[in-house]
């Protein structure tokens, strides 16, 4: 047995032998050997431990014609999950930002599966995934795909400790997803943090207007460096052959009405009327 190793190792340790597929054995061993003290008595033990991981890393994975365990399809204009060490308040947070009933007690791991709901922010649609704090390969899989991770660092139990773990696991799962954090256990203004989160999502809504008629009430949402050409795209493919100009209502002209070309570049907001 290991020397002086950590509740943490013996916990992976355990999970290691449970662990049912070759990327959960993989996740496990890694952990393994990353919570193993390095000195001269854990020599053995680390060379085993990386042999073992070279072996599971050569075998081909198994094809298997089952479904993820985990499938979240994501809706709406952009995709955040929520993410932190446990009984952090995530589930909290969830349910204050869209209003879905999840698992909240003050215990650990109470949730065991990503839960989800959708943020009403102004007038767009986000989803909102809270992703379970054993940070299983299965569930990581989901934060690869989102647009936002949101973590929680909850003020009492170490902010520093909390950020270097989560960092740590993004790293080793080689997630490079755009993060921003948040502050939990204290009060949060709910209504500023649905604008950090829009802000950081790196989307913008686009209004299409019909000459002589009023602007779309729902809007179209693009990445936020949109240009024009992206809009008449997006209405119309065949439009592009026969444009003339755009005119611009919004905070990415000087004024109002302003007569622009393909390349001009969208802010959030803006209102656009196609001349064809």
């Amino acid at each position: 047995m290991p020397v002086n190793a950590s509740i943490e190792y013996y916990k992976a340790e355990e999970k290691f032998t449970s662990a049912k597929t070759r990327e959960d054995k993989i996740a496990c061993l890694e952990e393994m050997i990353r919570l193993l003290p390095k000195h001269k008595s854990s020599e053995t033990v680390h060379a085993q431990l990386r042999k073992k991981l070279a072996k599971l890393k050569e075998e081909k994975p198994k094809k298997s014609g089952q479904r993820p365990k985990w499938i979240v399809k994501k809706e709406g204009a952009g995709q955040v999950c929520l993410i932190g060490v446990t009984n952090s308040g995530k589930s909290t947070l969830l349910k204050e930002l869209t209003g879905v009933d999840a698992d909240i007690a003050s215990y650990e791991y109470t949730t065991t599966k990503p839960e989800f709901g959708m943020m009403r922010y102004e007038d767009v649609w986000v989803q909102i995934v809270e992703i379970p704090s054993t940070f299983e390969p299965e569930v990581m899989s989901i934060v690869h795909n989102s647009d936002l991770i949101l973590i929680l660092l909850d003020v009492n139990q170490g902010l520093e400790k909390q950020r270097r773990e989560i960092d740590d696991i993004l790293a080793r799962r080689m997630i490079k997803t755009k993060k921003s954090y948040v502050m939990t256990k204290q009060e949060i203004n709910i209504e500023k943090l649905k604008r950090q989160i829009w802000d950081n999502l790196g989307k913008i809504r686009v209004y299409t207007k019909t000459p002589g008629k009023k602007a779309e009430d729902k809007p179209i949402i693009f990445k936020s460096k949109a240009k024009v050409k992206d809009v008449v795209q997006e209405v119309h493919k065949s439009f592009l052959k026969h444009f003339r100009y755009a005119k611009i209502w919004g905070k990415s002209v000087k004024f109002n009405g302003a007569t622009v070309g393909l390349k001009h570049a969208l802010a959030d907001k803006d209102i656009v009327e196609i001349r064809a």
